[in-house]
Parts: C-alpha cells; sequence; structure tokens
C-alpha cells in the first residue's frame, strides 16, 4: 500500500474535514471544527503563508497538517492542524506527516524552534521526536482537555 504526502488543494477540503471529525470528541473539540473549516478556507488564498499538506493511503486522504510562521517578529515556526482520520492512528502515519514537516521545514532553511500547541492526548507523540513541554495550561479547550505549549530546536 503506497503513502504519498503532497500540497493541500482546494477539492481535499471535505477529506480533510471528515478525517479532523474522526477525532472528535477524542482529540479536538466540537467547536474547533468551524475553527479548522476556517483555516482551510484561508489557506485556500494564495496570500496566506501557511504550507500544508496532505497524506493519501491508498488513494484517500487520511491525514493532513502544515505549518507557518507563527509570529514574523519572532522568528518561531508553528505547527498547524496535524491530524490522522482516528482509524488510522497508532500504524505510522503521523510519524510520516511529522517528519515530513519537519523536512520540509529544514528545506526551506527555516531554522527557528518548531512550535506546538496540542493537549495531554497527544503530547507524549511530540515527545518521541524531541518536542519539550514549555507550558501546561488547565482546561484551556473546553473542561478536562489541557493545552501543551511545546518546542523543538532545529
Amino acid at each position: 500500500m503506497e503513502t504519498i504526502i503532497r500540497a493541500y488543494i482546494k477539492s481535499d477540503k471535505q477529506s480533510c474535514l471528515e478525517s479532523f471529525k474522526s477525532n472528535v470528541p477524542d482529540y479536538f473539540t466540537e467547536e474547533e471544527i468551524v475553527d479548522f473549516e476556517n483555516f482551510l478556507s484561508r489557506i485556500e488564498r494564495d496570500d496566506y503563508k501557511t504550507y500544508y499538506y496532505v497524506l493519501i493511503y491508498n488513494d484517500k486522504v487520511i491525514g493532513c497538517g502544515g505549518f507557518g510562521e507563527k509570529d514574523t517578529n519572532k522568528n518561531i515556526i508553528s505547527l498547524a492542524w496535524g491530524l490522522i482520520q482516528k482509524a488510522y492512528h497508532k500504524k505510522g502515519f503521523g510519524k510520516k506527516l511529522l517528519l515530513y514537516r519537519i523536512e520540509q521545514i529544514k528545506k526551506l532553511k527555516l531554522n527557528f524552534p518548531i512550535t506546538i500547541d496540542t493537549t495531554q492526548y497527544s503530547y507524549g507523540f511530540f515527545e518521541k521526536y524531541g518536542f519539550s513541554t514549555l507550558l501546561i495550561t488547565p482546561n484551556f479547550y473546553t473542561i478536562g482537555m489541557h493545552r501543551y505549549d511545546m518546542k523543538l530546536e532545529i
């Protein structure tokens, strides 16, 4: 079975939304569906400075994720909305997508720290790849879903 990672295109939107929704409420909140949909609409514009990709397995989009400059004055790259459809968790797809994004950041010679905010359910995944926790904010996303701000130096 072949896995391909390529740049996001507008026709990927529905598949990305389906993948996102498969992770609600375990990894994302119901309210974040609208935020994610708005994000996808923004990246479809040429002037929005975010690199976004889809992961395709067996000719089906099963994941997506990207990165962009969080604050151009601080030289920080932030990972953006990385996720794998729930049925495909723990099969190595998340690792492929994360390492691909880190590789793309390095190719662009963006030698800035990489940041991410995630939850207590995913922070351990990022720790495996060298991210360290900077701050934990209890109940940030919703009651019982805490925010972990993490960073990777490259």
